[in-house]
This record gives structure tokens, C-alpha cells and sequence, in this order.
């Protein structure tokens, strides 16, 4: 069972233990991401393909279904842009030196939170999409529910390791749980660590500087 940790080394008490059955989800959607990914990808060209025939056969039509047929290829490519960066995810990649301010910003700007303070431009060596998405997934729990969400972070610097500080929102997620689970088990297989306060208040990143 992956457990989510606060300081002490406890069992955090503000996010409870996930339960076997949605780590049991989470492990059968992985089985087959990469089935997964080439089949929407193959269908995601098709539409593609069909949306640009449809553009050219109705330029000089009607300005509602042009406008409509735009809205569609725009999120198209958006979607495209989201399923190439999961599919980043599902294969190894190799540790790559890179400053942990731009990790983290990397990581709110992929779910719209906006940091607060300055963190360390210490560098580190992470497997970098895998813990983009850690990072992402932390700082969504760490900004609560909403919109025009904010996080304010802070870093502190050793010899050895570089520390991220989230302070969290009152209101933890409904999938906060899953999401710190999968975060700590990412960010502890790149020999660091994530933690919650005893007092629930401040989410905790730990990695090793880069040698």
C-alpha cells in the first residue's frame, strides 16, 4: 500500500490512505496506456484530417460554421498537445540536470495555478516529465478547489538536497489522496521525498541536488 507521509514519518492524518480498489483503477488504465494512446492518436489524426477538408470546402460559407469548425480544430490541437505529454509519461527516460524553480513552474503552469515567492534555481537530477507531472499533481492539492488558484511556495537550499514548500488551501481536493500517492511514489523513485506538515498547513518536496 503507498502511503502519503507527514513530517513525523507517520501516516498523514489529513489525507487518508487510498483505497485498494482505486489503486486497483489507477494499475489497469496503466496497463494499456500505451494501446490506449496510439488508438487515440490514430483517431485524433483522422478528425484532424476531416475538420481541415471540411475548412477548405467551407471558406467563403457561413461565418457561424467556420467559426464552429475553428473552435474545433483549436481544441483538437489541444487535446493532441495533452495526449502527447501523457504519453511522455508512459515511457523511461533518463535523469536530466534541471533548476527546481523551473520544474516547478513547468509543473503549476500545467494546471493553471499560479505560484507565489521565489524558490531556489538549485539544479537537480530528475527523470523530468514523470516529475513534472508529480510536482503538478502536488501543487493541484496544494491549491485547493476553484478558479484563479494560487499557491505560494518557497525553497530552501543544503549541501545535499533542495526543499520545495507549498502552503495548502484549507480544502484538500476530492482526489487528493490518489494524487499525493502517485506524487510520492514518483518523487521517492528519483531519491526524494514528499510530506504534509503535522499541522495539515505546508506540502513538502525533497530532492538530492544535482552532482
Amino acid at each position: 500500500m503507498i502511503e502519503h507521509l507527514d513530517e513525523t514519518g507517520a501516516p498523514c492524518s489529513h489525507h487518508p490512505p487510498v483505497a485498494a480498489d482505486a489503486l486497483l483503477q489507477l494499475a489497469m488504465v496503466g496497463s494499456r496506456a500505451s494501446a490506449f494512446h496510439h488508438d487515440c492518436a490514430s483517431k485524433l489524426q483522422g478528425l484532424v484530417m476531416a475538420l481541415d477538408e471540411l475548412s477548405e470546402l467551407t471558406e467563403h460559407g457561413d461565418p457561424q460554421v467556420i467559426r464552429a469548425l475553428e473552435s474545433a480544430l483549436d481544441s483538437s490541437r489541444e487535446l493532441n498537445a495533452l495526449l502527447n505529454t501523457n504519453r511522455a509519461l508512459t515511457k523511461l527516460s533518463a535523469r536530466t540536470p534541471i533548476a527546481i524553480g523551473d520544474l516547478a513552474r513547468r509543473a503549476a503552469q500545467r494546471v493553471g495555478v499560479t505560484l507565489q515567492g521565489a524558490t531556489t534555481e538549485a539544479m537537480v537530477d530528475v527523470t523530468v516529465p514523470a516529475m513534472t507531472h508529480a510536482l503538478a499533481l502536488a501543487i493541484d492539492v496544494a491549491a485547493g478547489a476553484g478558479r484563479g488558484r494560487a499557491v505560494a511556495i518557497g525553497g530552501e537550499l543544503t549541501a545535499r538536497e533542495v526543499e520545495l514548500v507549498m502552503q495548502t488551501a484549507a480544502t484538500s481536493p476530492a482526489n487528493a489522496s490518489e494524487a499525493l500517492a502517485i506524487a510520492s511514489f514518483v518523487i521517492a523513485r528519483d531519491s526524494g521525498r514528499l510530506w504534509c506538515s503535522a499541522a495539515g498547513d505546508r506540502l513538502c518536496v525533497r530532492l538530492p541536488v544535482a552532482r
